[in-house]
């Protein structure tokens, strides 16, 4: 075996040495090894290869450098090395090696059969390159891309959300992250991870801080120091770095550490490709929302087609043919009577169909103003009402009226022509009731009181209160029934945008 310590002093061969002072400092990782000797040992190693592994040249020579190899690749890897050397052909394989301090790294391996004169294979060259952060870029995107499919069959947005939340946690190792979603003029946490520690996150308006920069710009955001950034706003001191990436136009995802330099452009390639299937699966239910709520209000259309209006038509028809063979006024006056019913239900139809219609058109209202304009444009006899709120929402205001009026004309028209109608605000949550001291709602008629066409009185359309759901649900608010104090009916309103 030859010498190839440096250039001198060789035993077999002169300036074998010589050979390899080249390649000493060669960016690339070298190693040669000898095919004449048990297990192909390693009988040079440049610096590059001493620097990939930690190991010196002292402890590299006379041992085969696929020792090091984990054994998961190591089988495969030898055999296809034997084969190269049988066949004295060049191969090219990618092992799974560690260094001298344990850690692992993935190394892509060409080798290199050198002839000599004679045409026998002498050494067998092997050129290293560490290509770690390549293999874990692929292991990221192939990881990312499996929990994808599962983010495109969550049925919910939260559902979604808390995926997300949840893979960059363990994919990409965020282990303080949240979600924020748009809410009118505010961005919402919608899902946190487990180590967002207790107040770590908070509801912000549009345009507020870092969130509603990327909000705002549409473009994602990496923050070095948090506390050198006159644009962050964060909820916790500790917090000293940080990335935003914009989810679509529905709201943000963000990840902080208590570190500076803490992200880099890799951070936010990974999570743009996380939350492009968030932002896609948010979109989608959307739409199997939008398209259920559609579906509701079609079949309420044909309800009202096929049985409530089929009613007053087969009694107009009646008693017109009674009046016509009688000529008694008393059939006109029933007919007038199923006519104007149908023209009822017809209005109540158009306003179910339009107040069910996304806002667009919002503005900021003062609800106790608008509670006092509806009173006066609804017909109340001797009602009374007591009007306890300060509140101002963001809403349409049109059906912000509507809403009301509905309300009050329930409560007069189930209660007695004294009844009393409070609009005040709800003291644990934002939002505000409408109550009365009528003779209420039973328990068993609470969940259905609000679907279109029920109704327990004979003049009713069933549509009132259907409208008042279609307006709250259009606003993406929640309305609940329950019980006044009073024993009345008792309407709650939540999820509101306050200003």
């Amino acid at each position: 075996m030859v010498s190839i310590s440096g250039g001198s002093d060789v035993d077999d061969e002169p300036n074998v040495g010589a050979r390899y002072d080249i390649v000493a400092q060669a960016p690339v990782g070298i190693t040669v090894c000898d095919p004449s000797e048990e297990g192909t040992p390693v009988v040079y190693a440049n610096e590059r290869f001493e620097e990939i592994t930690g190991y010196a040249e002292s402890e590299l020579l006379g041992e085969p450098w696929h020792n090091l190899q984990d054994p998961e690749t190591r089988a495969e890897a030898r055999e296809r090395i034997e084969r190269a050397r049988d066949r004295a052909e060049s191969v090219t394989v990618e092992l799974r090696l560690y260094r001298a301090d344990g850690d692992p790294f993935w190394d892509r391996v060409r080798i290199v059969p050198l002839r000599d004169e004679t045409g026998a294979v002498a050494d067998f060259v092997a050129f290293h390159d560490d290509i770690t952060d390549e293999k874990q870029r692929e292991e990221t995107m192939q990881a990312l891309h499996s929990v994808a499919t599962h983010i495109q069959t969550d049925e919910t947005v939260e559902t979604a959300c808390e995926r997300t939340i949840e893979a960059a946690a363990r994919i990409l190792e965020f282990d303080k992250c949240t979600i924020i979603l748009q809410e009118g003029e505010w961005l919402v946490p919608t899902a946190d991870s487990t180590d967002i520690p207790s107040g770590g996150t908070r509801r912000m308006r549009v345009d507020q801080g870092l969130a509603g920069a990327t909000f705002q710009t549409g473009e994602s955001m990496v923050v070095d120091d948090i506390d050198q950034d006159e644009t962050s706003d964060p909820a916790k001191e500790i917090y000293k770095s940080a990335i935003s990436v914009p989810i679509g136009d529905h709201g943000v995802f963000q990840a902080v550490k208590t570190e500076t330099h803490a992200f880099d452009e890799a951070d936010v390639e990974h999570t743009e490709l996380l939350v492009s299937h968030t932002a896609s699966a948010i979109e989608r239910i959307e739409r199997e929302q939008e398209l259920q709520r559609q579906n509701e209000r079609l079949e309420s259309f044909v309800s009202v087609v096929s049985h409530d209006l089929r009613n007053p038509l087969n009694i107009v028809m009646g008693t017109l043919d009674l009046a016509e063979k009688s000529g008694e006024a008393e059939y006109f006056e029933q007919s007038k009577r199923a006519l104007d019913r149908m023209e009822q239900l017809i209005d109540d139809l158009l306003t179910l169909a339009r107040q069910g219609e996304e806002v667009e058109d919002t503005e900021v209202v003062d609800v106790a103003a608008v509670v006092n304009e509806c009173w006066e444009t609804v017909a109340t006899a001797d009602a009374t009402l007591v009007v306890e709120t300060d509140l101002v929402v963001r809403c349409h205001r049109g059906r912000f009226r509507q809403l009301f009026e509905n309300l009050f004309r329930n409560a007069v028209e189930h209660g007695s022509d004294a009844v009393t109608v409070t609009v005040g605000n709800l003291p644990d949550r934002p939002g505000f009731f409408v109550a009365d001291d009528g003779p209420g709602i039973p328990p068993e008629d609470r969940d259905e009181v609000l679907e279109s066409g029920f109704t327990t009185s004979e003049d009713g359309t069933g549509f009132g209160l259907s409208i008042v759901s279609q307006i709250v649900g259009a606003h993406d608010w929640e309305i609940a029934v329950t019980e006044s104090e009073d024993g009345g009916a008792r309407f709650e309103i939540t999820g509101l945008d306050l200003s």
